[in-house]
């Protein structure tokens, strides 16, 4: 182990100021991390970095203690299939909703 016992301070990357120091085997890597905090988690989450073309970003809730983590991945065609897959669905969800409390309002 290093000087530090093999702990590791994670902090939120919303700019909050919170962190948490951990034995690295607890922390799941990651590409950035949020606190999701109630009093700043969601200015938090607005600060994260934007997601660039082409990627999907996987959260790995408490990757971190109650932190969570984010990796951006690039989107190969199975994942692209599988987006487009769950859009279709959300879409018609939506669409039986609309019908439904349309029939309900006649």
């Amino acid at each position: 182990m290093g000087e530090n016992g093999g702990r590791c301070t994670i902090f939120c990357h919303g700019g909050c100021g919170r962190s948490v120091t951990l034995r690295e085997n607890k922390i799941h890597p990651a590409d950035h991390y949020l606190c999701h905090s109630r009093e700043s988690g969601a200015e938090c989450k607005k600060k994260s970095p934007k997601l660039a073309s082409g990627m999907v970003r996987s959260v790995d809730m408490y990757a971190a203690a109650n932190f969570w983590g984010y990796t951006d991945h690039i989107a190969d065609e199975d994942v692209l299939a599988s987006i487009e897959r769950a859009q279709e669905i959300l879409a018609t969800g939506v669409v039986k909703l609309a019908i439904e409390k349309a029939s309900k309002q006649c």
